[in-house]
């Protein structure tokens, strides 16, 4: 089979591997599209320590099941499918209690184990999520992301005409202004780099260039009591405590942008005695959350693909584009069909 193979130092190479074999209670599955996420572009640029290479990216996919292990299986050859890529230790607490996504010893599909930049995959059944027939393959390869942001806003109870600030128009950032929008939450997004904000006024999103003014500035000026809830995605120092500096006494900063330090200004945080709270992935809940948001047209996935590239392409057309700064949010690589 095709594979577009990590080698390490940012080399990308496609190769011909043998086919996975599934064994008992997994599934093979053949794959169609697959995103190119912000923790694949660590990991190619050799940040991510627990990416061995050689190894096979991409956790963001669809695809079509070709085998099926288990006889009694509720799962069938030629079912439309996308796959919830964790794989928690299922003994800690986190786990028991059915926070798994909270597991220390949390793995993932595409980065401790091959992942969906081939042309099969091989995953367990529990790992296995259907597809309705009003979901096309190319906007279920957006489903993970999508669920990040669906566990992100289930965090808070955002309620329709509450002022929000997203701290960040990249992928995660415009996929949670739009699904907090179609909550009815009154939505402005932050960014420095033009092609997001133009994207994000295209979406008809409040923005606010923090290039030419300060955040805390903007929302002192025009929201004056301060916004009730508040999203970092950029993993920045800077942007979460514009989120601090921008949210109103006793109301939430949720960070989901991913730092290892970062200076807080808890002056601040007390003062308005604001709550802090972190996010991490996703359950199997806020999965099916996700693939309901765009079974019923209330997300829609095209507002966010800016291409779609044959896996081939995917060094030079994907992550050296995204890696150059090209005008990209979310590039997805065909490998069932060519484009």
């Amino acid at each position: 089979m095709r594979a577009l193979v990590y080698e390490g130092n940012k080399k990308l190479t496609i190769k011909n591997l043998p086919k996975p074999q599934i064994k008992a209670d997994e599934v093979l599955i053949r794959v169609s599209y697959v995103g190119i996420c912000g923790s694949d572009m660590v990991a190619w640029n050799g940040n991510y320590p627990r990416v061995n290479p050689p190894v096979t990216l991409g956790h963001e996919f669809s695809g079509t099941i070709v085998e099926v292990a288990n006889a009694n299986s509720e799962y069938t050859i030629g079912q439309k499918v996308v796959v919830e890529p964790l794989a928690s230790c299922g003994k800690c607490e986190a786990c028991e209690s059915g926070h798994y996504n909270r597991c220390s010893k949390l793995t993932l599909i595409g980065i401790d184990f091959d992942g969906g930049m081939a042309e099969y995959v091989v995953a367990s059944e529990y790992q296995v999520h259907s597809l309705p027939d009003s979901v096309d393959a190319q906007s279920a390869a957006l489903i993970e992301p999508l669920a990040v942001v669906v566990h992100m806003i289930n965090q808070v109870e955002v309620k329709e005409s509450d002022k929000v600030l997203v701290v960040g128009g990249g992928p995660i950032g415009l996929i949670a202004a739009l699904v907090l929008r179609s909550y009815g939450a009154d939505v402005h997004i932050s960014e420095i780099n033009e092609f997001r904000l133009q994207t994000a006024k295209n979406l008809g999103f409040n923005v606010i260039d923090s290039k030419e003014i300060k955040v805390p500035k903007f929302v002192e000026k025009e929201i004056p009591e301060g916004v009730a809830f508040s999203f970092e995605v950029t993993g920045s120092s800077i942007g979460l405590n514009d989120c601090i500096l921008s949210t109103k006494p006793g109301g939430t900063v949720l960070i989901a942008g991913v730092t290892q330090t970062s200076e807080l200004n808890v002056y601040e945080v007390i003062k308005r005695e604001l709550l802090i709270k972190g996010t991490r992935v996703y359950t199997s809940e806020d999965y099916r959350s996700a693939i309901e948001l765009l079974a019923t047209k209330s997300f829609d996935a095209q507002d966010v693909i800016s291409k779609v590239i044959n896996l081939e392409d995917g060094l030079e057309g994907a992550f050296q584009a995204i890696e150059d700064g090209n005008p990209i949010v979310k590039v997805l690589l065909s490998v069932e069909n060519e484009v």
